[in-house]
């Protein structure tokens, strides 16, 4: 703090809702800033990186370190790009539902600014206000697939047969690991809505596997199946049965199919999974699931190509 610091001034506060998972509107602040930024601007995934401009003659501003980097939950940066007084930005993904996140920006600590500090906390609380709109139709534009490095997953189902596909940017003997092995554990579900816990899988024809499906207020819901075909970086069939009381389709065993086609960014995924027998009503919540599935793997994946 300054020595002329004074007391009491309000942090700004922003909060946008959003339709998407928590990890999607962390991965587009964080990962895609100079989309809905509007400059050339860079923020290193780690603790301790910087947040800075590249500018139009080569050289680089910082305007910020990273402080917290919680993926996909919270950021905490240390901006100090007026004067070198520096201010706190704190940004939290919080996911009151599978698919839709609230977004809440604070920044505080303008008090640092002395006797400025009112018009400096106005000159921000001005620019927040277009920044966290700009950023909201970044995210919306990315869900849509307009984003060129990961095509927004999509799903649609006839009531019988779910198919849903992504672009996933790793190669396909990657995505196999990351579907049939316990890495499952590390990216399927977020905390805030569900994890993937308990994962076993004997990856060969006629081996089982299991998992158990956690909600953040402790109730589980466990999966198991059998391998029918397993082609390492290219086909995996199995079926699956929820070993509790799903509603319509009960215990019922259905048939998914993971197909790994190489494309030039990665890995283009396509999941089937046939068995509702027009039981629509299960076959529609399933389409939401795997799209939900399909963006957790992706984002995971960036990530680990990016070296975060």
């Amino acid at each position: 703090m300054t020595d002329n610091a004074v007391p009491g001034v309000a942090p700004i506060r922003r909060t946008i809702d959003l339709a998407v998972e928590p990890a999607r509107a962390f991965d587009v602040f964080t990962r895609h800033v100079r989309d809905w930024w509007k400059a050339d601007v860079v923020i290193e995934p780690r603790v301790g990186g910087r947040w800075y401009e590249r500018c139009a003659d080569g050289s680089e501003s910082e305007w910020a370190r990273v402080v917290a980097y919680e993926p996909p939950k919270r950021l905490l940066f240390n901006w100090h790009a007026f004067d070198g007084a520096p201010t706190e930005i704190e940004v939290r993904f919080d996911g009151p539902a599978p698919r839709r996140t609230n977004v809440t920006v604070t920044h505080r600590r303008f008090e640092n600014f002395g006797d400025d500090a009112e018009r400096m906390r106005a000159f921000h609380d001005e620019a927040w206000g277009e920044l966290i709109q700009r950023f909201a139709e970044a995210v919306r534009i990315e869900a849509a697939g307009v984003n060129h490095e990961v095509t927004a997953p999509r799903a649609v189902t006839d009531g019988e047969t779910v198919l849903a596909t992504a672009d996933i940017p790793a190669d396909p003997d990657r995505v196999f690991r990351a579907l049939t092995t316990n890495e499952t554990e590390r990216w399927w579900g977020a905390p805030e809505t569900y994890r993937t816990t308990q994962w076993r899988s004997d990856v060969r024809v006629g081996g089982s596997w299991s998992c158990v499906t956690r909600l953040n207020n402790g109730s589980e819901f466990p999966a198991s199946g059998t391998y029918l075909a397993v082609e390492p970086g290219r086909r995996v069939v199995h079926t699956r049965r929820y070993d509790w009381d799903y509603p319509e389709l009960g215990r019922r065993d259905t048939t998914v199919t993971y197909m790994m086609e190489p494309i030039a960014t990665g890995t283009r995924v396509t999941v089937r999974q046939d068995g509702f027998a027009g039981l629509r009503g299960p076959a529609d919540h399933h389409v939401e699931g795997w799209e939900g599935f399909l963006t957790y793997l992706a984002i995971y994946l960036r990530f680990e190509s990016a070296g975060a």
